[in-house]
């Protein structure tokens, strides 16, 4: 049925290959298992996503793929490369492809070579048919526009009849109802302000898909948008929605929107807290850590969140761990922290949400305790600036 839209997708398929091509050369790229992480870890991802194909089934396709990445038509035996991957359906292509997503998301790191690999399998798999591939290859060319450029691939434009090509497959694959398409059209709307086309979207795929990982982020999704417009009902159902269909580990923001629609229910508020914080999710540490420290009262407690918060690089993390301190009494310590906020705030290149002098400010009780015993040097407080957007919640404070 979609010979004729693969066709058309040549063009976008050939652009898409020059960008891979263009950031190295088979030469460059060290052997596919010196970059691929362990077997035991990509056997437990295989499983986790249902895989049909086992880790030995998929290795040698694999090589094959990633070593003729820059030659499209023929490998080093002049073989089709179809052929190649003939005992493999597109979405066993696109299962990999999520595989080396997951290796990224839960490695936090990002290999080069790999990320080409993930665009090799999709456009194969969409020269193969498959629907959800054709989607994201169709995405790929609408999403440039917004694309901040920080990719390393993508280094020529897509040209205007490319993405033409692009929305009129898009049109075909939503009126066949593929669930994919509808997620992915969600996201492309809510990424460009139109959250009213969003939800429309996002409610036609949740019909058509309504227990599955992708329903997950698209409750997730809604939770967001309902939050955002301070429908916090709506906004809750979505989250708990969302946390219900999907491990821990891929929905610490919902635990973290769900701690502050709780704050007036701080035993609440502080469990998602903790289930954000446990997953690594930066902006919970802050918020927790004031909660323990302004509601609970326990310094010891909140000084462990700040600690791990400013490792991360959070200056709200790093004020918490000076609240701390100043709490207990241990001036000491409150100077070295003191001083470590100075030299962050001083050195910050990217903007944050406050400044040093507003800082000098919103704490001026605590560093006039620190002045008086020497710690510290005097410090002049402009009292004209303003205490605004300095509070993300009651907590913090």
């Amino acid at each position: 049925m979609f010979k004729s839209s693969i066709r058309s997708l040549k063009v976008i398929n050939h652009n898409l290959q020059r960008q891979i091509s263009s950031t190295a050369t088979t030469a460059d790229r060290p052997l596919l298992l010196d970059v691929l992480p362990s077997r035991k870890f990509i056997k437990r991802l295989l499983f986790d996503m249902d895989a049909k194909m086992n880790y030995n089934k998929y290795l040698p396709v694999l090589e094959k793929i990633y070593d003729t990445m820059d030659n499209n038509k023929i490998d080093d035996k002049g073989q089709d490369l179809k052929k190649i991957y003939s005992k493999l359906t597109g979405k066993d292509l696109v299962i990999f492809q999520n595989v080396l997503k997951e290796i990224r998301t839960q490695t936090h790191t990002s290999n080069k070579n790999l990320v080409d690999l993930e665009s090799a399998l999709i456009e194969r798999a969409g020269e193969l048919g498959n629907r959800d591939a054709i989607t994201m290859l169709c995405f790929k060319a609408l999403e440039q526009d917004s694309n901040t450029g920080s990719s390393s691939t993508i280094e020529e434009p897509y040209t205007d009849e490319e993405k033409r090509f692009a929305n009129l497959h898009i049109m075909k694959l939503l009126k066949l109802n593929h669930p994919l398409t509808f997620k992915m059209s969600g996201d492309f709307a809510f990424k460009n302000g139109r959250v009213e086309d969003a939800v429309k979207f996002y409610n036609q795929f949740i019909k058509l898909d309504p227990n599955s990982f992708l329903t997950s982020e698209v409750y997730k999704s809604m939770g967001i948008i309902e939050f955002r417009n301070s429908r916090l009902i709506k906004s809750k159902y979505f989250f708990e929605k969302s946390i219900a269909l999907a491990p821990s580990s891929k929905v610490s923001q919902c635990h973290y929107f769900l701690g502050q629609i709780y704050e007036d229910d701080p035993l609440r508020s502080r469990y998602h807290f903790e289930m954000s914080a446990a997953e690594g999710f930066r902006e919970s540490f802050a918020s927790l850590g004031f909660l323990e420290l302004n509601y609970f009262h326990d310094a010891y407690k909140a000084k462990h969140w700040f600690l791990l918060g400013s490792e991360l690089g959070d200056v709200n993390c790093m004020i918490g761990v000076f609240d701390s301190y100043i709490r207990v009494d241990d001036l000491s310590n409150a100077a070295k922290a003191f001083n470590k906020i100075k030299k962050f705030l001083n050195e910050q290149t990217e903007s944050v949400n406050f400044t040093w002098d507003q800082f000098l400010k919103i704490r001026e009780e605590s560093i006039d305790k620190l002045s008086i015993t020497g710690l510290i040097n005097e410090i002049n407080i402009d009292n004209s600036l303003s205490n605004e957007n300095l509070q993300d919640s009651k907590w913090n404070v």
